[in-house]
């Protein structure tokens, strides 16, 4: 196990990340996601572009309506908000399109 934790500490070295929330936003990233978003769309894999899907979108609610004070009720709710209905439309496009 400890030959994976360099692997990774060696990848996030190599792309210059300090903390582990960077690595979702990191371009090399994000591109990369992306190319297997469209390949695996293509070859009709459902669950790897939906588990995909979910990756990216969940991040990028996170970041932009995660509240920075968590004594904000209203921020908070609109944040498991954006959650709920992100993940009410995965549900749909992975059970009910189907």
């Amino acid at each position: 196990m400890e030959t994976m934790s360099q692997f990774f500490e060696s990848i996030n070295r190599l792309l210059g990340i300090q903390h582990a929330g960077e690595l979702l936003f990191h371009p090399v990233f994000i591109g990369l996601l992306i190319i297997l978003f469209i390949y695996s769309f293509i070859k009709g894999w459902k669950g790897f572009y939906l588990s995909i899907a979910g990756l990216l979108g969940g991040g990028l609610i996170f970041k932009y309506l995660y509240p920075a004070d968590s004594s904000d009720l209203l921020q908070l709710v609109k944040f498991l908000g954006a959650m709920g209905g992100f993940g009410l439309v995965l549900i749909y496009f992975g059970f009910v399109k189907g």
